[in-house]
């Protein structure tokens, strides 16, 4: 991923294992849910509970925004209902495993395509034969499932590239915060 000059080598690690961490507990303890609620219960939950949380922590002034700064929390909101509902869908699919290794595909192609180094180059290359082999064809393969999640990656490379306009024209969270808050109604 691309580090924010800004911010601390240290701190941008922190922040990367943190927010893998938080999306790979947070596809699992939704999976759990899968038997009571389904795919689209958990998306609901889940969208509630950031739209919660992150108004609570943010508070944006509603009134004071103007197009330059609901265009992008109105594509967030479009991304976030349908990089979640495509990636629990998957999940109930395909398992946990496949669909976010799949998932993971869409920030590991923004970080491809913002590096500059051959080796980067190589390791893509490699993690893109991984990823073949994890979903070669046979006959019990679910291809829906895949293309599910494979939607979900391009969701969350859009949400990074849409997500670097919003936080120009938003402070903080607020531009999750709305997003959030639409796509959980």
């Amino acid at each position: 991923m691309v580090r924010d000059a800004d911010m601390p080598l240290g701190r941008s690690v922190v922040a990367v294992l943190g927010t893998g961490t938080s999306n790979q507990v947070g596809a699992a303890t939704g999976a759990m849910a899968f038997p009571v609620i389904g795919p689209g219960g958990v998306v609901a939950v889940r969208q509630v509970v950031a739209a919660v949380t992150l108004m609570a922590i943010s508070r944006p002034q509603i009134r004071r925004l103007g197009w330059p700064q609901w265009w992008p929390v109105l594509a967030l909101a479009l991304i976030f209902s349908v990089m979640n509902l495509s990636l629990y869908t998957a999940i109930d699919r395909i398992g946990l495993g496949l669909a976010v290794t799949l998932e993971f595909l869409g920030p590991l192609g923004v970080a491809l395509f913002a590096s500059r180094g051959r080796s980067e180059w190589l390791i893509a290359v490699g993690a893109a034969v991984g990823v073949y082999v994890l979903i070669l064809p046979d006959s019990s393969s679910d291809l829906l499932g895949v293309g599910l999640a494979l939607l979900a990656a391009a969701c969350w490379a859009g949400y990074i590239l849409i997500n670097r306009i919003a936080v120009t024209r938003l402070p903080g969270v607020q531009a999750p915060a709305l997003a959030s808050t639409i796509s959980a109604f």
